[in-house]
Order: C-alpha cells, then sequence, then structure tokens
C-alpha cells in the first residue's frame, strides 16, 4: 500500500502541475490541444484529440476515460488515468530545420539514463508510429528510493524534430497498461496543419 501511495502520489503531482498550466495553454497560438469530430464508415463520428503546433498536426485518440492536459512551455501533453495509478505524456521535440533527424539509439540510451541516473534498461524494440518506424526503451527505476516504477518510452522522428511517448506506472502493474500505450501509438499521426476548421472542438485542457 504503501508504494502505492507513494506512486499514486507522484502522479498526482503530474496532475497538479496539467491542471495548473491549463488556462494559458487555451489562448497559446503555437500550442493548441482541442478535439475534432470526423465520421468514419460504420463507426459513424468519432472524436479525435488534435494538437497543433509550428505548423504542425498531431492527431491522437487517449485511452477511454483518461484525461488530457497540455503544457505549452514544454511542449508536452498528459494523460492520466482517473485512479492516477499511471500516467502516460508526450513531448514534440523541433529541430533548426525541416530535415527528418535520424534516431541513435545509443544515444538515446544516453538521454534516458541523463534523466534517470541508476536507471537500468531492460528491453530495446521498433515501433510503428504514423507511418514511421521508432524506437521503444524499457526502463526501471526506484522512486524516492523506496517504490520500483517502470517506464516504457517511444521515440519517433519527423520531418523536423521527433516525439516522445513515456507510459510510467509501478513496477508490478505497467503490463496493466502496455494495450493502453500501444493504441495510443497505434492512433498517432503526424501531418501539416488543416487549412479548414474542425467540425466541432474546445481548446486547453481537456476531459
Amino acid at each position: 500500500m504503501k508504494a502505492l501511495y507513494l506512486c499514486t502520489r507522484a502522479l498526482m503531482g503530474l496532475a497538479a502541475l496539467a491542471f495548473v498550466v491549463t488556462p494559458t495553454l487555451a489562448v497559446a497560438d503555437d500550442f493548441r490541444l482541442f478535439t475534432e469530430t470526423v465520421r468514419v464508415p460504420d463507426l459513424g463520428q468519432v472524436t479525435n484529440y488534435v494538437l497543433a503546433t509550428e505548423g504542425r498536426r498531431f492527431v491522437f485518440v487517449p485511452p477511454p476515460k483518461w484525461s488530457v492536459k497540455s503544457d505549452s512551455k514544454n511542449k508536452t501533453v498528459h494523460l492520466l488515468p482517473e485512479d492516477l495509478r499511471a500516467g502516460i505524456n508526450f513531448k514534440i521535440k523541433l529541430e533548426q530545420n525541416s530535415e527528418k533527424p535520424e534516431l541513435k539509439p545509443e544515444q538515446l540510451r544516453e538521454e534516458i539514463m541523463e534523466r534517470y541516473p541508476g536507471a537500468a534498461i531492460t528491453n530495446e524494440f521498433k515501433c510503428y508510429i504514423s507511418g514511421a518506424e521508432g524506437i521503444v526503451f524499457d526502463v526501471r527505476r526506484l522512486l524516492e528510493q523506496k517504490t520500483m516504477v517502470s517506464s516504457r518510452i517511444a521515440f519517433v522522428a519527423f520531418g523536423g524534430g521527433r516525439v516522445e511517448f513515456e507510459l510510467t506506472a509501478n513496477a508490478e502493474r505497467i503490463a496493466d497498461y502496455h494495450f493502453v500505450f500501444g493504441a495510443l501509438l497505434s492512433s498517432f499521426r503526424i501531418g501539416p496543419a488543416a487549412t479548414k476548421p474542425p467540425i466541432s472542438g474546445q481548446a486547453g485542457g481537456l476531459k
């Protein structure tokens, strides 16, 4: 129970951060999060989330009943379930030019270890996001020297930058969230900014 409390408290801190920054995001012209309704054959109307930034659109479908909050300062979107037992975020990192950066596994490993000193990378494999090949790392580390947590971190490059996704949960429960994390990656689409407004939508931190 104490381990669950520590992990949940850390995720609640993430939720609080996302809540605090939400009001500014709704008016940030270069980092807008909103919903968009589209018609899909055999399914009818489907609601997507759209992140519009730097002339690009990042479209995704979050796990059911997860909250979605945006942080324009850090170019990050946070997704949290109702029980706060896990968390997913994705971060947009832009380059100086429009070329597609090369994903170098050794360099990415170094980035992860700099972020989480003392962590262990337990697995590495390929993934495919928006038609592009990415790299996934599984990482284990101690939180507050008491609780073992795991993260699944995925990187994918696009013309002009890269997107980094991170799922984090208690090490004993991380496998319960692999499916929803994979579904999020499968739904993710990267493209140019839309020339037409969405059918319907709302800006800011959405639930």
